[in-house]
């Protein structure tokens, strides 16, 4: 199949999330007025709308971040009042990161555009540990992740890159382990040889970057991944407008991981926290060869997958029957082996539990590996 050109409107300007916008006393991100009309790629690549007739994330996920502006267009009434640990209201964001994050994970669909998050039924809990989107205290994140735990969230996607371990941190993470609350951060790293933390720890989901063609050379890594996402030429949301801007980061592939995860957690209410995270990496996208692969873990996120795959010693029912799994899904436009599969398997699944099948272990027929973003 021949490639497809991504293509982002042209009147867009290149806008990297970063501190440089609210640097000077007294100024904001501006609002943006350019709205993108095609597909972004990342969202080609995922096409999560395929499984939002059965779920759409309808969990609570807090974001550690520089604030989440509740005036983003779409998200007007998604973001909830959140905890500022760092100075200021969290429901705001002069920066812009964290609210470009929260879009990618739970901006609602609006016409006459094709950019939607992830999981667009998604409560945002914002949590404003930092101003500065390069630059963050290990204590206050540490207390950004208590935060996020005690608000209810049931995942905490942390946005920024942190470096420095610390009793506080170890502290914070056992305590989302102990409450069932996913934690997931960035693997990447601004320097060789650092370590990135909570990512490195134990029971947290470790994010590496990925770009149209695959892994990225913008981040090092300072933890081995997990999985990796998207995370260059991103178009996603400012904190005000309702147009759009493009932005490449490691730390944003963390929105698509977290919103994979709000997926499954609405629809496998009862999947443990650790049962999510091995659904997660079972069915991603796995490169050729061992894993986990050191730049991708194993493999690129596939929202659809993780959601559709019936693995073997799954016991966690799901909310829709299996009927609803296989019968509702919209058709897919990438008609290749290894997805036509993947439904395959899921019309199987249907089959058989309408059949009265009571424990069948259905596997997608074909792993598949690694490939460009795009086609």
């Amino acid at each position: 199949m021949k490639k497809r050109a991504v293509v982002v409107a042209t009147a867009l300007v290149l806008v990297t999330p970063t501190p440089a916008i609210a640097q000077q006393p007294g100024q904001c991100a501006p609002p943006e007025l350019t709205v993108a009309q095609p597909e972004p790629w990342a969202q080609q690549r995922l096409a999560p709308e395929r499984v939002w007739p059965m779920t759409k994330g309808a969990v609570r996920i807090a974001v550690v971040d520089t604030g989440v502006s509740a005036e983003a267009p779409t998200l007007v009434g998604a973001v909830e009042d959140g905890v500022d640990v760092a100075g200021g209201v969290a429901n705001t964001d002069c920066a812009g990161h964290g609210t470009f994050l929260a879009g990618l994970i739970a901006a609602r669909p609006r016409e006459k555009t094709a950019f939607a998050g992830i999981a667009p039924a998604a409560r945002v809990v914002p949590v404003r540990v930092t101003n500065d989107p390069n630059r963050v205290e290990p204590g206050a994140l540490a207390a950004g992740i208590r935060a996020g735990v005690d608000s209810g969230a049931r995942i905490v996607a942390i946005g920024v890159i942190n470096t420095v371990d610390s009793p506080e941190l170890q502290a914070a993470v056992e305590l989302a382990r102990s409450r069932d609350v996913l934690v997931v951060a960035p693997a990447a790293v601004r320097q060789a040889k650092q370590r990135a933390y909570p990512a490195a720890m134990d029971g947290v989901v470790a994010v590496a970057p990925v770009g149209p063609d695959g892994p990225t050379k913008s981040g090092q890594l300072g933890a081995q991944p997990t999985v990796a996402a998207p995370a260059e030429q991103l178009v996603g949301i400012g904190p005000s407008g309702t147009g759009h801007r493009l932005a490449s980061g490691p730390e944003l592939a963390v929105a698509f991981v977290a919103a994979s995860a709000a997926l499954v957690r609405e629809q496998y209410p009862d999947l443990p926290a650790a049962e999510v995270v091995k659904r997660l990496m079972a069915t991603a996208d796995r490169p050729a060869g061992q894993v986990p692969h050191p730049a991708v873990g194993y493999g690129i996120v596939d929202p659809v997958a993780a959601v559709t795959t019936l693995l073997s010693g799954q016991t966690a029912k799901p909310s829709a029957t299996r009927e609803h799994l296989a019968l509702a899904l919209p058709p897919a436009e990438d008609t290749g082996p290894a997805r036509a599969a993947m439904w395959f398997v899921a019309a199987l699944a249907g089959a058989a539990v309408l059949a009265g099948g009571s424990a069948a272990v259905i596997t997608r027929a074909r792993r598949r590996r690694w490939r460009p973003a795009v086609r």
